[in-house]
């Protein structure tokens, strides 16, 4: 329990990174890895048309440690 206070209250996390482009987006997460850096990710799915069959827009973001 307090291992997850901890984590909820005192660590901090910055947006250092948004994009559309999943291969930018890769990109992007290996250039932190390599440099060691944490990160965590997150998506927004926008859904599709009708249906859900046309245009899904996704937009992905990248957080690391403040």
């Amino acid at each position: 329990m307090l291992k997850f206070l901890k984590r909820v209250f005192l660590e901090r996390w910055e947006l250092v990174h948004t994009t559309t482009s999943l291969d930018q987006h890769f990109a992007m997460l290996e250039k932190l890895r390599s440099n060691g850096i944490d990160y965590k990710t997150s998506g927004l799915n926008f859904g599709g048309g009708y249906g859900g069959a046309s245009g899904y827009s996704t937009v992905y973001h990248i957080y690391t440690r403040k």
